[in-house]
C-alpha cells in the first residue's frame, strides 16, 4: 500500500522541523504554498478548483467562502500537528531558558538617571539646617574648692658670721677694731652698737638701751675701724660690731667688749727758737698707749688762736714717730719773716672711718725774726 500524500507531507514537514540546523529558521514560503495546494487537491471533486485567477465577486460567493475555510481550518491543523509531532519525536536538548527583557526589568531592575535622579545638593533643595534650640542646662551650683594653704617657705637662716672686736680706751676717745667679715651672706656694711649696759641685741635698730654712736658705718668691706670721740672720759661704754645685709639682717657679730675713755693728756709746753735755718720747735712726747697714737701734727695759724689740725688748720709737718720731740721749719717755707704765728703739737689717733684727739701742746705765739 502506498502511503498517503498527505502522510509524506507531513513526515516532510517533521523531518524539515527535526533538522538541527534549521530549527530556528522561518518556514518557506514556497513549502507552504505547495502544501496548501497538494491539501486542496486531495479534497472531493468539486470542493477544489485550481485557482486561476480571483475576483471580488469570486471572493464572496458563498460556494467558495465555505472551501476557503475549511482549507484554512486543515493548514492550521497541520501546521500545529506537525510541530507538535516534531516535539513528541524529538531528541534534543530542552534549551536553556534566556530570561527576557521584561523578566530582567522586573527581576533586577536597572536604576535610571531619568527613573531615580540624584538630586544636587543646593541651597534650594537642601537648606542648611539650624540646630534647633536646646536650652541650657542650669548648672548645679558646687563650692568653690578652698585651696590647702600653703605655708609660705621660710628662708633657711644663714648661720651668723663672728666677728672679732678690739676695743681701747684712750685719751680723747674709744678705738674700735674689728675682723673682716668673711661669711656666707650678701654683706652691706658694717656698725657697731654701743651700751652702758653689757645688754646688746643683734639687731637694728638698736634695741635694749643701745645706740649707734655714729661714726662707724660703712659699706667698704675691708674697712674695719673705727672711734667713738664722743664718748665721755671715766665712763666705762660696752660694744658689739656687726655686719649687716641690706635688709638691715644681721648676718655677723662679735661678742660684747668694753672700754673706758679717758680725757685728752696735756703735753706742756711748746718751745720755739729761731735758729740759722730757721725755727726750732721743741715738745713733751706722748707716753700713752701705742694704740692710741697715729701720729703729731704741727698745726699753726696767723688768725686761730687755738689751731687745730682736726679743725682744718694747716699744720708745718706730720710726725709718725711717737718718740719724736722737735722739729725745725725752714725760713721762709711756712713761716714767714717778720709775722706773727699761733702753733700746737697735737698728738692724732686716726683710723679707716676717723680720728680723735689724744693729747696736745699749750699754744705757743711766735714772731717770726
Amino acid at each position: 500500500m502506498q502511503p498517503d500524500p498527505l502522510d509524506r507531507l507531513l513526515a516532510a514537514a517533521g523531518d524539515r522541523a527535526r533538522s538541527a540546523s534549521d530549527r530556528d529558521a522561518t518556514p518557506d514560503r514556497a513549502f507552504a504554498a505547495d502544501l496548501r495546494d497538494r491539501l486542496l487537491s486531495e479534497m472531493p471533486d468539486g470542493a477544489h478548483t485550481p485557482r486561476v485567477g480571483w475576483s471580488l465577486p469570486h471572493l464572496f460567493r458563498m460556494p467558495r467562502l465555505v472551501p476557503l475555510a475549511v482549507a484554512a481550518t486543515l493548514v492550521l491543523a497541520g501546521v500545529v500537528g506537525a510541530r507538535e509531532l516534531y516535539v513528541a519525536m524529538a531528541d534534543h536538548p530542552t534549551p536553556t531558558p534566556v530570561p527576557s527583557v521584561a523578566v530582567e526589568a522586573t527581576a533586577e531592575p536597572t536604576p535610571s538617571l531619568t527613573a531615580e535622579p540624584v538630586a544636587t545638593p543646593s541651597a534650594t533643595a537642601e537648606p542648611t539646617l539650624e540646630p534647633t534650640a536646646v536650652p541650657t542646662p542650669v548648672p548645679t551650683a558646687k563650692p568653690t574648692p578652698k585651696p590647702t594653704p600653703k605655708p609660705t617657705p621660710v628662708p633657711t637662716p644663714v648661720p651668723l658670721a663672728i666677728l672679732s672686736l678690739s676695743v681701747t680706751g684712750c685719751n680723747g676717745g674709744v678705738v674700735l677694731d674689728w675682723s673682716k667679715y668673711d661669711g656666707a651672706g650678701p654683706f652691706n656694711h658694717y656698725t657697731t652698737l654701743r651700751n652702758t649696759t653689757d645688754s646688746i641685741p643683734k639687731a637694728y635698730p638698736p634695741q635694749g638701751g643701745a645706740v649707734d654712736p655714729g661714726g662707724t658705718y660703712t659699706t667698704v668691706l675691708e674697712k674695719t675701724s673705727a672711734v667713738d670721740a664722743e664718748a665721755a672720759a671715766g665712763t666705762t661704754y660696752y660694744y658689739r660690731a656687726m655686719a649687716f645685709n641690706a635688709e638691715d639682717e644681721v648676718i655677723a657679730a662679735s661678742s660684747i667688749v668694753s672700754a673706758m675713755p679717758k680725757p685728752v693728756a696735756a703735753l706742756g709746753a711748746l718751745g720755739m727758737s729761731a735758729i740759722a735755718d730757721g725755727t726750732q720747735l721743741t715738745w713733751t712726747p706722748y707716753a700713752g698707749p701705742g694704740a692710741c697714737f697715729s701720729y703729731y701734727k704741727i698745726a699753726y695759724s696767723e688768725e686761730d688762736t687755738t689751731p687745730s689740725y682736726l679743725e682744718g688748720d694747716p699744720y708745718l709737718a706730720a710726725l709718725g714717730e711717737q718718740s719724736a720731740d722737735s722739729f725745725v721749719s725752714p725760713t721762709g717755707e711756712a713761716l714767714v719773716s717778720g709775722k706773727t704765728y699761733y702753733v700746737r703739737v697735737q698728738v692724732i689717733r686716726a683710723t679707716d672711718l676717723g680720728g680723735f684727739l689724744v693729747a696736745q701742746t699749750d699754744v705757743a705765739t711766735y714772731t717770726v725774726p
